[in-house]
């Protein structure tokens, strides 16, 4: 633990698992900060990856300019134009609702509604990755809709000497396809999609940690390989990542503001029941290019 004062209290900074993830305690996020707590949030974020701010309470504009102390706000990124995606029936611009309410009609209100989501990271396949995501409960289920974050600095830990030699600067093609499951289709076409190449191993900005970029969900193969022996690599990096050992998972309150570092960690979400409602508020910060 960590402390550090500010005004008349004192912040706190509480470990919450051995590779990931740490609460701040003795802070209101929607009161101005000062430099040095400003410091001291950056620097526990950079050692932690995930800072969850419990019993906050937050409007749209209070989150907004706490994130815009890491970042400019993103703006929504569209579907591609080539998508078969049906268009979204929410229109949003900087602050996501991410829920499973509907309307009297039985349209959403909100986006990404009910239901289990595997390991991804934000916006991996743009040019500049959005770097730090914020989460902010509103209504939560009484059990379920968990997020999980794993440590990506520690999956690199973890690789065999073999594989770091084997991806040592080697890129991978990173993609989003829209409502799919644990795996992305390999044989979708990259014009349907967003996608990008990035670099597998990343070195994080703020830690300068190595961390091992590769989600399931994302990672479709490494660029100017044999696509056999691509996934066969890339199926021992799902299966460091993803190990239990080093994952965090987040089980939340209303008042949760959860902040994390893109470039450090993934995230999933679990299933919750269908008759209970989950209403979350979410922007994100733009970050890089990673080369």
């Amino acid at each position: 633990m960590s402390l550090v004062a500010e005004g008349t209290g004192t912040i706190s900074v509480h470990k919450l698992h051995p590779h990931i993830g740490a609460e701040v305690r003795g802070i209101d996020l929607s009161r101005p900060l000062g430099d040095g707590t400003l410091r001291q949030i950056k620097d526990a974020w950079h050692q932690h990856t995930v800072l969850v701010f419990r019993d906050q309470n937050l409007t749209e504009d209070a989150q907004r300019k706490f994130a815009s102390n890491f970042g400019p706000v993103a703006k929504r990124v569209p579907p591609p134009p080539g998508s078969a995606r049906k268009v979204e029936a929410v229109a949003w611009d900087d602050m996501m609702m991410i829920t499973d309410h509907v309307d009297a009609n039985g349209k959403p209100v909100g986006s990404l509604g009910h239901g289990e989501m595997w390991f991804h990271t934000d916006k991996c396949y743009h040019r500049r990755p959005h770097r730090a995501t914020f989460l902010y409960g509103i209504e939560i289920p009484s059990e379920g809709g968990d997020t999980r974050f794993s440590s990506i600095y520690a999956a690199y830990d973890r690789m065999p000497a073999e594989l770091k030699k084997k991806l040592e600067g080697a890129m991978v093609m990173q993609g989003y396809q829209y409502g799919h499951g644990h795996r992305i289709d390999l044989s979708i076409d990259l014009k349907d999609i967003h996608h990008c190449s990035q670099p597998i191993i990343v070195v994080n900005p703020g830690s300068r940690r190595k961390g091992l970029y590769a989600a399931s969900v994302n990672t479709l193969w490494v660029e100017g390989m044999d696509r056999d022996e691509s996934e066969a690599l890339l199926r021992q990096c799902f299966d460091i990542v993803e190990d239990p050992a080093i994952i965090y998972d987040h089980k939340w309150r209303v008042g949760d503001l959860v902040m994390w570092d893109n470039l450090a960690c993934l995230h999933a979400r679990t299933d919750w029941p269908s008759e209970q409602k989950r209403l979350l508020r979410r922007c994100t910060v733009e970050g890089e290019p990673l080369y």
